[in-house]
């Protein structure tokens, strides 16, 4: 029995990219859950194969579910209803992958090359994976959840200094540091002066008395 090898990677970046064998016999109903599978997306979206030529122009569509508002479309396949080996007639046949048409994420698929069956593996299977795959929904309403500020003032030692808030780094509150050390050392010379200044008049007035 032939085993198909296909490369599947998305459209805007080749770079994340996953290889599949399938056998040649499964359907295309197979070929779509083990591409969801390899790149972590949930099955939960309507998706579509394109025969494509070498330019990845869009031919044939095999869909998931040929439904348009409860009626069979005539001129689409549907996928659980057609082998590989069916619509396969070219070694490197391509094919165009769309699923989710709301956000239409986009891969194409090549077949690589036609191996023998190996009874030990269960086909189909990704055989390799390279690349982190994208999150199959890009946007999101959740609102990212903040610290609780009791919880950030009973951690944090936070300086109400208007120089502590606007410094950025290690250098800048040393200098404050410093300034401040100044500052109270100037402070207490003069708080020193000024006991010794206290303490001559005292003297002097004690010597007028006498």
């Amino acid at each position: 029995m032939a085993i198909y090898c296909f490369k599947i990677f998305f459209e805007d970046n080749e770079e994340v990219f996953r290889e599949i064998e399938i056998r040649s016999t499964q359907n295309f109903e197979d070929f779509h859950n083990i591409i969801l599978k390899s790149i972590n997306f949930e099955n939960l979206y309507e998706a579509s194969f394109f025969i494509s030529d070498d330019l990845w122009h869009k031919g044939k569509e095999i869909r998931l579910k040929p439904l348009i508002n409860n009626k069979i479309e005539s001129n689409v396949l549907q996928m659980n209803q057609f082998k590989m080996a069916s619509l396969i007639e070219d070694p490197h046949q391509k094919f165009v992958y769309v699923n989710n048409p709301n956000y239409s994420w986009t891969l194409l698929i090549e077949l690589m090359k036609i191996v023998p069956d190996d009874v030990k593996v269960k086909y189909p299977i990704c055989v390799k994976s390279v690349g982190l795959a994208p999150k199959q929904l890009q946007n999101s309403n959740v609102i990212p959840v903040l610290a609780d500020m009791d919880e950030v003032d009973d951690n944090l030692d936070i300086e109400s200094d208007e120089g502590y808030m606007n410094a950025h780094d290690e250098e800048e509150i040393a200098v404050l540091e410093g300034e401040e050390g100044e500052e109270d050392a100037q402070e207490s010379n003069e708080d020193e002066m000024s006991d010794e200044e206290g303490d001559e008049n005292y003297s002097e007035t004690l010597t007028e008395e006498d």
